[in-house]
């Protein structure tokens, strides 16, 4: 019983390790399109001369992280099927980084009506996909 006890021990530090690391896990969540930086008035449907803010929740991101918006115009007129307009990057310069954070979008000339998506991708990797439309 007494061996026993010290590998016991060493499971369950192990087991304790492994529910840390997955609790302090980094992560981008709840992705959606607002009319403001805080994506507290959620829409899916713009006007042509509203600005777009994609808005996600991102968790403990070490400082260096970068996420990517990458802005497709899905089926619009006058552009090719899922033509991409614009990229735009957040670089994190906080370590444990956790809040909401946004991207923004404005088009003097106006938005030709359509359906569009914006693809946030958290270093390299695509996480998150949010529709919306202009009309």
């Amino acid at each position: 019983m007494k061996k026993l006890f010290p590998v016991l021990l060493a499971v369950l530090a192990l087991v304790a390790a492994s529910l840390a690391c997955s609790l302090t896990e980094m992560s981008l969540d709840n992705a959606r399109m607002a009319f403001d930086e805080n994506g507290e008035n959620v829409t899916s449907t713009f006007s042509s001369t509203d600005v777009f803010y994609a808005v996600a929740d991102l968790n403990n991101a070490p400082k260096g992280t970068a996420v990517v918006a990458k802005w497709i115009a899905v089926n619009v007129q006058d552009y090719d099927p899922n033509y991409e307009f614009q990229e735009q990057t957040l670089d994190i310069t906080e370590d444990g980084f956790s809040g909401t954070i946004y991207f923004q979008l404005s088009n003097d000339g106006g938005w030709p009506s359509g359906d569009y998506k914006v693809d946030l991708y958290l270093n390299g990797t695509m996480t998150q996909s949010v529709t919306f439309n202009v009309q």
